[in-house]
């Protein structure tokens, strides 16, 4: 075979090896493009649904602690069941009253009708070590302190703050005590704090307050008592 036309296939298999190499080099630049691409909507699409899932978690929480708010009774002929208690640590508060709680509060089905019970508020480490905000609601009839048969349910994990202030009609803002276990405050201001802004960082990421003005107030003795006999006690 002539040299020149044997050096001319060997040139022309190169050059259309190096077109296979290039159609090839490019065919993957676009796949890592649409790779990459796919990749951003996907990690887009799931952070949409985690502020989502975060918004709705604190929509709830506080929802259902204005609610429980809203609800709280007091009735003076029987102030040992109806205390209203709360205590402040740092950036968490506990929380304790009796509400006439709806159909529709969380945990309602488990006490069959008992519209009228005990609510408490309480941030506990779960079994990871989280925080975790507590709904614990007891029988009207319970020892305020008794625990034991409070039925639990956890209202949000990851939680860095629940704070609970009241207002001081005297001096006009909110403080964290609240020493009249016999009365019902009139105003009450709730923050919880969600996760962390970062690693090291003890801010929260995300904090919702609500300001609650309680619209009832105690019930007197002489409006509270039934017929002669009665156990004066509110229907349940």
């Amino acid at each position: 075979m002539n040299p020149g036309i044997r050096t001319g296939r060997v040139r022309a298999a190169a050059f259309t090896l190096l077109e296979v190499l290039v159609a090839l080099t490019i065919f993957a630049l676009v796949l890592s493009l649409l790779y990459g691409t796919w990749r951003i909507l996907m990690q887009s699409n799931a952070a949409a649904l985690r502020l989502a899932a975060n918004a709705q978690r604190s929509r709830m929480t506080i929802q259902t602690v204005e609610e429980a708010l809203n609800s709280a009774v007091f009735f003076n002929a029987n102030a040992r069941h109806y205390a209203f208690l709360a205590e402040s640590s740092g950036d968490f508060s506990g929380l304790s009253f009796v509400a006439h709680l709806g159909p529709a509060f969380p945990g309602s089905g488990h006490f069959d009708g008992e519209a009228v019970r005990r609510v408490s508020f309480t941030v506990e480490p779960d079994s990871d070590g989280v925080n975790a905000l507590m709904l614990y609601q007891n029988s009207l009839l319970d020892q305020v302190s008794e625990n034991v048969s409070a039925y639990p349910i956890v209202l949000a994990r990851d939680v860095s703050g629940f704070q609970v202030e009241f207002m001081d009609q005297r001096r006009g803002e909110f403080k964290p005590e609240w020493t009249q276990t016999n009365s019902l405050p009139a105003l009450v201001r709730v923050s919880v704090g969600f996760g962390r802004k970062g690693r090291y960082s003890s801010d929260p990421a995300e904090v919702v307050t609500r300001i609650v003005r309680i619209p009832s107030a105690g019930v007197a003795g002489e409006a509270q008592a039934g017929p002669p006999g009665g156990n004066n006690l509110p229907p349940r």
